[in-house]
């Protein structure tokens, strides 16, 4: 991402995305907002402190993935927005 797209991203991250959710997506994401918790607690208690590290890393990795796909999609979007205007 070169500086302006950046400073894009970071503005709607932070300013704007929560207006792009509807009712339905609102609730979905709290809903599994609490399954993600609810999961991550027992799991915790669960494993061993070996394996909760690795359980802690694949999260940390699925979790860059989508960083990173999120911020394609918003490069995309922006491109083809401003290919159209």
């Amino acid at each position: 991402m070169d500086e302006l797209t950046r400073t894009l991203w970071e503005y709607a991250g932070k300013y704007r995305l929560e207006g792009c959710y509807d009712r339905g997506m609102q609730e979905e994401r709290k809903e599994n907002e609490r399954v993600v918790e609810k999961n991550r607690e027992k799991l915790e208690a669960l494993c061993s402190a070996e394996l909760w590290g690795r359980i802690e890393n694949l999260s940390d990795a699925l979790e860059t993935i989508g960083i990173i796909d999120e911020e394609a999609a918003f490069v995309c979007g922006l491109r083809l927005g401003l290919s159209l205007k």
